[in-house]
């Protein structure tokens, strides 16, 4: 299974390749969000008020809990266009203390890094906020 590309971002939308029943993306199909969540063999929307996330709170373990157990090497998270997303260094820090390696960037900058290290094979997730 491989992460699915992020094809297009703009303000208040996010583009991923579909991904088939075999785990793997579907050439040329897409699937849209408002905001999303990405792994190897999936992504889905993020829904903010099932976690109690807010830019203020920041992300939460609950928005990353299931990325613990799909064997990745790399989580991105975004904290949005403008950067008003807080990223918990607490949360942060256990991810590392699990052996992930964490990107944290503005939305655009984390869209190139994830884009990159799918291209280069490698298993990464991601948390993309496509506004403020």
């Amino acid at each position: 299974m491989t992460s699915p590309k992020i094809t297009k971002m703009c303000w208040g939308s996010i583009a991923v390749e579909k991904i088939g029943d075999d785990g793997n993306p579907i050439e040329g199909e897409e699937v849209s969000y408002r905001d999303a969540k990405v792994w190897p063999g999936g992504s889905c929307g993020w829904d903010w008020n099932k976690t109690g996330t807010s830019h203020e709170k920041g992300i939460t373990r609950l928005d990353i809990e299931e990325f613990r157990n799909k064997n990745l090497e790399y989580i991105v998270l975004t904290r949005g266009q403008l950067a008003k997303l807080h990223i918990p260094p607490a949360i942060v820090k256990e991810l590392e203390e699990c052996n992930f390696k964490v990107i944290v960037e503005c939305s655009p900058a984390a869209v190139e890094s994830y884009n990159k290290l799918v291209s280069e094979g490698r298993r990464v997730a991601g948390l993309f906020h496509t506004t403020c």
